[in-house]
């Protein structure tokens, strides 16, 4: 619940600077950001006790970059990565502010940009395709080992975070 009352107000705040910086700048530093944290949560060098500063201040800047660069996806995982929390945990909490952030940018976004005829079609396909993908992921990780579960966010963490650096 702190991630989400600090992630809501920045999430919108991004949303209104969205169309005024440069997403591509943005996303590189999010992406490098987001490597900097793999690397040193990797080599042991951070490690985050769970407590409401951490849901707070990751609640905020994660919000505050999904509205920016339209997803802030990777930085909410590794925040919630940070809290040590079983795996399904981890997956449900990240879900949840994920749909409470989007929700927040899209009537940001409905009131400020034109989305056009083709939005909602495109957003309930995309909607739908993420239930069905949500579903198999929930199959996998109920067999995975905890450790193996937190490596393989970590290396998709890193992929994601190289590909917004070179990609923008």
């Amino acid at each position: 619940m702190l991630f989400l009352s600090a992630a809501i107000p920045f999430s919108m705040l991004g949303a209104l600077s969205f169309a005024s910086l440069p997403t591509a700048l943005v996303a590189r530093i999010v992406g490098v950001a987001i490597l900097l944290f793999v690397i040193l949560k990797a080599t042991g060098m951070i490690a985050f006790k769970p407590s409401r500063r951490v849901l707070v201040i990751g609640g905020g800047v994660t919000g505050l970059l999904s509205g920016l660069v339209g997803s802030a996806g990777p930085l909410g995982a590794a925040v919630f990565l940070s809290l040590g929390l079983p795996p399904l945990a981890y997956v449900a909490s990240d879900a949840v502010a994920s749909i409470v952030m989007h929700s927040s940018k899209t009537i940001v976004y409905g009131a400020t940009i034109d989305l056009g005829p083709t939005f909602w079609p495109l957003a309930i396909a995309m909607g739908l395709a993420m239930i069905v993908g949500t579903w198999a992921g929930c199959l996998l990780i109920k067999r995975l080992p905890v450790e193996r579960f937190r490596q393989l966010v970590m290396v998709l963490l890193a992929l994601i975070a190289t590909e917004m650096i070179v990609m923008g």
